[in-house]
């Protein structure tokens, strides 16, 4: 007989975390239209430009921005009216955050409000005190011309405005086997993504824990991450549920099919169960999980309980894209060196002719060089590692020939 992992003591559950999914634009509220119903208990607001977007919402409350300025008919793509749209609802927004710890915005970056409103938004929230998490959908590269340069310019302006962004690249999920896939089939996937990965962040947040996550951990991680972060959740069910949860997870395209939770320099894992999961699942994942990271990555991770999970088990994961190494100070390398200041060598700085040479410094023989750059994260762009010469990574076969015409 297996041991429960978690039981349903009261002394497990704690104060649910205030959190609010705020939806910009068109493409946020469909993203999200389905979040509601499946976590009712969050709160939900939906922020648009667009009259007829916000009707086939159900979310409980909806704010249209720049009614008389647009009709209700949208921005069309137009980034300076959006803002105009956000001048005239300054009041409708007075008081949007209150009562909130955590806002989590999602929004598609190539349209006007979407794209043109949410870093400002983001701003009002974190003079409000609010941790800011942005889930934000990435157009196609067919998309090109002026929405992929819109996409662009408010991917910077959410980076510098939110504590982390969730990047949610529309290329990334077009796998190999869907080149014919349909586009409406293609933004569906992409919603039903960023709806469990960012769903799972905020019931981890909420639920009961017998390993705790706590906002806390996460904070620490996005700092370190300088807020560049991909989000991915997996879930599985049945005898062979740990199998395949592995499988999906180390093979999602949000992750670059594990690339870069190989190359990671923080990891934080939340895994979700039901009350009668047995110690043993969580020491396979948490095993399968780190046999996969660097020896130097910052694991975190958290198990929490949720009735209706049943026997189902879901892991969200939040990778950090780039990651900042502890600078060392001035006194740490002297006394690394044992000798104080490098003492200069007695090589002049002009040579015979008169020339300019480079001055030279000699270090102490006993200085300590190995293992001076343990720690320090790989340079990694689009998934590929920098730091591996080209030819390994492109499988390339190099010839040596002779020189015989010396």
């Amino acid at each position: 007989m297996t041991t429960p992992l978690l039981s349903t003591n009261e002394e497990t559950i704690r104060d649910p975390l205030p959190i609010l999914f705020l939806a910009l634009g068109n493409a946020g509220g469909k993203l999200i239209s389905h979040l509601p119903k499946r976590v009712p208990e969050l709160s939900y607001v939906a922020v648009d430009t667009d009259a007829a977007s916000l009707n086939e919402l159900s979310f409980e409350r909806k704010i249209l921005l720049g009614e008389t300025l647009t009709n209700g008919m949208g921005t069309g793509g137009n980034v300076e009216l959006a803002q105009r749209c956000l001048e005239e609802g300054e009041d409708q927004l007075f008081s949007l955050f209150q009562g909130y710890k955590v806002v989590i915005l999602v929004a598609g970056l190539g349209g006007g409000t979407g794209g043109g409103l949410g870093a400002q938004l983001a701003d009002r929230a974190r003079e409000a005190g609010l941790l800011v998490i942005a889930g934000l959908v990435q157009p196609l590269e067919a998309e090109g011309g002026s929405r992929r340069n819109l996409a662009e310019t408010a991917l910077g302006h959410y980076r510098e405005a939110c504590d982390a962004v969730m990047l949610f690249p529309l290329e990334s999920l077009k796998v190999n086997e869907d080149a014919s896939m349909l586009l409406a089939r293609l933004l569906k996937r992409c919603g039903m993504e960023i709806g469990r990965a960012l769903g799972g962040v905020a019931v981890l947040l909420r639920s009961g824990w017998l390993i705790p996550l706590t906002l806390q951990d996460l904070v620490q991680t996005l700092k370190q991450a300088d807020g560049y972060c991909r989000l991915v959740a997996v879930s599985a069910e049945g005898e062979n549920r740990i199998t395949s949860l592995l499988d999906q997870l180390f093979t999602h395209p949000l992750i670059d099919r594990g690339s870069l939770l190989a190359h990671s320099g923080g990891v934080v894992v939340g895994m979700l169960c039901g009350p009668h999961t047995p110690v043993q699942d969580l020491e396979r994942i948490s095993f399968e999980i780190r046999r996969v990271l660097r020896s130097d990555a910052d694991l975190k991770i958290g198990v929490a309980q949720d009735e209706r999970f049943g026997q189902h088990l879901a892991l969200v994961v939040m990778a950090a894209e780039q990651w900042k190494v502890k600078a060392v100070s001035v006194e740490e390398v002297e006394e690394e060196l044992e000798g104080g200041d490098p003492v200069p060598s007695d090589k002049s700085k002009v040579d015979e002719k008169g020339k300019m040479v480079q001055s030279e410094i000699k270090l102490p023989s006993h200085a300590k060089t190995k293992g001076r750059f343990k720690g320090i994260a790989p340079t990694i762009v689009e998934g590929a590692d920098l730091d591996t010469p080209t030819f390994i990574r492109k499988g390339l076969r190099l010839s040596f020939h002779k020189d015989l015409s010396s």
